[in-house]
């Protein structure tokens, strides 16, 4: 899914970082299909992934080594990372050079290996939204019908110019069905109108967000929107007392055993909660496998399971741009994969670029792709990858 395209312009306006520090080069560059492609075991470092051959969790290598050839032979795929995790292991893992990523351009930063952030994109819904169910584990929030404006109340006369905004809960929020109507697609990036310029460059993003337009009642229209996240991150800050990231640190990122990365902040103590969260792709495939295992990271709860059941339900059927998911549910995509006879049910984290944590319970597998398709169609796109070699992997 899209994040925003911020201009070079915004950067200095918010007093944001224009660079990303250099990362190390990949060991397998894009079009070089001189040698044959070899597998090899993912290298065990101490990170918290256990690793194994592909063989030893019931997968052929056949498949995937036909999509590696097929990866090196095309000059300019960009695709950064490819991983699979299955029974829990991590059994495949490659990366390929790139330009790294950030506030909507590229940066002097290139890779990548396994050591180098990706900029997740819209990934990074998925994340806020599971900080929003830690949050109501814990009690900080009672539920996910509570009006948002109950969060707000210094807000209330925006209640009055539309009281259809007074029916609008978090739930609302995390289906994407807020009615808040947001734009910062159609209008460019240069141009003063478009909506996440104006968040980032307003004295108050979130009375900026929760002022946009109201195109329709809460709960009547799905309509992904930028804006939802944004105010969800700030709801989990306010019950919990804590700045989006260091609540994040604290309660889902260091559980898992991530300590290697970043997020973006939009003004003061807002963080930028829809987008541009950066993490290895190792650690993405960590969130993956916490919400196969239903919560549980390494036999540590971090999240209910009741949570990761509630948002990777088909909640709402995406139309539009977005018809070719087959539901939405709390910042999660959920995508049925036929083959063979055998329907796939998987459920996924998706950002702008070809960021991808997909999960699929029924195989017991995590697949995470990362790349740079931000401005045109990649020739390798990630459900290409899963449907036609990863899944035809499994014995």
């Amino acid at each position: 899914m899209r994040n925003a395209r911020l201009l070079p312009a915004l950067l200095a306006l918010a007093g944001l970082p224009s660079a990303l520090g250099c990362g190390r080069p990949a060991a397998t560059p894009a079009g070089t299909a001189d040698s044959a492609y070899v597998y090899r075991v993912p290298e065990r470092t101490g990170d918290g992934w256990e690793t194994a051959p592909l063989a030893d969790v019931g997968m052929r290598e056949a498949p995937l080594v036909q999509l590696m050839t097929e990866l090196r032979a095309i000059t300019d795929h960009q695709v950064h990372s490819v991983l699979v995790v299955r029974q829990g292991k991590l059994v495949f893992e490659e990366y390929f050079p790139g330009r790294q990523f950030l506030l909507g351009r590229y940066t002097t930063g290139t890779g990548f290996d396994r050591d180098d952030r990706q900029n997740l994109a819209s990934v990074t819904k998925s994340v806020t939204t599971t900080l929003l169910g830690i949050a109501l584990d814990q009690g900080a929030v009672s539920s996910v019908h509570e009006p948002v404006f109950g969060f707000f109340p210094e807000h209330a006369d925006l209640v009055s110019q539309d009281p259809r905004r007074g029916g609008m809960t978090l739930e609302h929020l995390l289906v994407m069905t807020s009615g808040l109507r947001w734009n910062d697609e159609v209008v460019p990036y240069t141009e003063p109108g478009n909506d996440m310029v104006r968040m980032f460059t307003s004295a108050d993003p979130i009375r900026f967000a929760l002022a946009t337009t109201v195109y329709a009642a809460p709960g009547t229209d799905f309509e992904y929107c930028n804006a939802n996240t944004n105010i969800v991150g700030e709801v989990v800050a306010r019950a919990t007392g804590r700045r989006l990231d260091a609540f994040a640190a604290e309660r889902l990122l260091e559980p898992l055993g991530i300590t290697d990365y970043r997020w973006q902040t939009i003004r003061g103590d807002v963080v930028f909660a829809s987008g541009d969260l950066l993490l290895r792709p190792r650690d993405m495939a960590k969130i993956g496998q916490l919400f196969l295992n239903r919560g549980e990271w390494n036999g540590r709860r971090v999240v209910s399971s009741q949570w990761v059941d509630s948002a990777t339900a088909r909640r709402v059927t995406p139309d539009g741009p977005h018809a070719w998911a087959d539901g939405y549910g709390y910042g999660w995509w959920r995508w049925d994969i036929p083959i063979d006879g055998v329907v796939h049910r998987v459920y996924m984290a998706s950002g702008w670029g070809g960021q991808w944590i997909v999960v699929s319970p029924q195989d017991d597998l995590v697949f995470v792709s990362t790349g740079e398709s931000y401005f045109g169609a990649t020739p390798m796109p990630a459900d290409r990858m899963l449907s036609r070699y990863v899944l035809r992997a499994l014995q």
